[in-house]
């Protein structure tokens, strides 16, 4: 039976009015914990302002806020918060849900070993790590909360989802995820208790192929591969279904022979750049909620095959992954240790090799996201409040002219490499 205009409407109202009821929550949630700021940086009679942030098409887990602290005669205090919103029973279809855990890891404990270490070894300003400023958050249940600092207000944006990568940008980015992965190794070598008991919180979740996440992430797969040009077709179905599988797939999360710790989720997304009035690109790494050991070339992959095209790749691939070496080595030998011992380059390349399939994956994965229309990235949260996967396996397997386009050109790149 057709449903009424009527009926419609007022379905319309109940989704609208149970997201303005959410983010109500969320933002109570949100003051309550900058209230606890104010009182920790000693503002007295503070004016708390939030405004909610519209999504992107990039974000799933967490409702985004911008917040600014007041105080008379003080410095505004401008920050950036998350607060989760994936619903309880997606958390519970999930069974380990920590990317909430991990973060907080990394803000509260392991940026400050990091911060110990470059010290311990006189590390030069222009070559620390940059970590926005953590100001505290929540654990509670369903309404976790990070306060960070406003990077916006320094300048800093995000890169254009619809846009390639370019050399200036790429080459930034990969000499600070060089200093992400040195850092790791410095802090196995360093505080080796410390590590073993953080591979406890940092451990990524593997899903077993009947995993509704698995599930969902062949129906996207599966809408990818007719998206690729028919002489191709039949050769990337194979593949993917060849290559993700359980034990096959989680390989490429799993450390080789030499294991950082990995940002796993290295994309323009998670990434805030300015542009200096010398020309200079300026990158710090956001989102540190899927850390976990695994191999340097899942990070260096996620980010090329995610945001570069085919005419970038052509130009720079070699040279970006020769200069993400050199840029680790360098890391390296300010923090004392050996490259060579270390973190050698042929088992760097030997691990590349091993991880390049992983590429093509992430691109039939994300890529349709990633450029996804405007008037269908607001569909990303949804997903995850409204405790639908198959809200995100449509979104993840929607095609346009530019994810077509975009995944074509390394389908092309995988044949011309022979892996397809």
């Amino acid at each position: 039976m057709p449903v009424s205009y009527s009926a419609r409407a007022r379905t319309f109202a109940d989704v609208l009015r149970k997201a303005n009821n959410m983010t109500d929550v969320r933002e109570l949630a949100l003051r309550n914990i900058l209230k606890e700021i104010a009182v920790e940086q000693k503002y007295e009679d503070p004016g708390i302002q939030t405004s909610a942030i519209p999504t992107t098409g990039s974000n799933f887990t967490s409702q985004l806020f911008y917040a600014t602290i007041k105080s008379a005669e003080k410095q505004d205090i401008n920050v950036f918060a998350k607060v989760a919103v994936v619903a309880e029973k997606l958390r519970e279809e999930v069974k380990t849900f920590t990317i909430f855990d991990i973060e907080r890891h990394f803000y509260t404990k392991l940026m400050k070993t990091y911060k110990e270490i470059e010290d311990k070894h006189n590390i030069p300003e222009e070559h620390r790590l940059v970590i926005p400023k953590y100001y505290g958050g929540s654990n509670d249940y369903l309404k976790e909360v990070v306060v960070l600092q406003d990077l916006s207000k320094d300048g800093f944006i995000t890169y254009d989802r619809l846009k390639s990568i370019d050399w200036e940008y790429a080459s930034t980015a990969v000499e600070e995820l060089a200093k992400l992965h040195a850092l790791s190794i410095a802090y196995q070598k360093e505080y080796p208790e410390d590590y073993e008991a953080a591979k406890g919180v940092l451990k990524r979740p593997m899903m077993g192929d009947d995993h509704p996440i698995t599930i969902m992430l062949k129906q996207t797969l599966s809408k990818t591969a007719q998206m690729v040009r028919k002489e191709n077709r039949a050769k990337l179905e194979k593949f993917f279904s060849e290559t993700f599988c359980f034990e096959q797939f989680k390989k490429f999360y799993e450390p080789i022979k030499r294991p950082v710790i990995i940002h796993s989720d290295f994309r323009q997304s998670n990434l805030m750049h300015k542009i200096d009035e010398d020309g200079k690109v300026q990158v710090v790494i956001v989102d540190y909620q899927s850390l976990h050991p695994g191999p340097a070339a899942n990070d260096l992959l996620y980010f090329i095959f995610t945001g570069s095209d085919g005419a970038f790749r052509a130009k720079y691939f070699d040279r970006l992954i020769d200069h993400y070496y050199e840029h680790m080595a360098a890391a390296l030998r300010r923090l004392d240790l050996d490259p060579e011992e270390a973190f050698p380059r042929d088992i760097f390349d030997q691990e590349l090799k091993q991880m390049l399939p992983f590429g093509l994956l992430i691109a039939g994965f994300l890529l349709p996201m990633i450029t996804a229309d405007t008037a269908d990235v607001s569909k990303d949260g949804e997903a995850f409040e409204n405790e639908s996967f198959e809200t995100m396996a449509e979104l993840m397997g929607k095609s346009n002219d530019l994810s077509t386009r975009r995944l074509n050109e390394v389908v092309d790149d995988y044949v011309k490499w022979g892996i397809l």
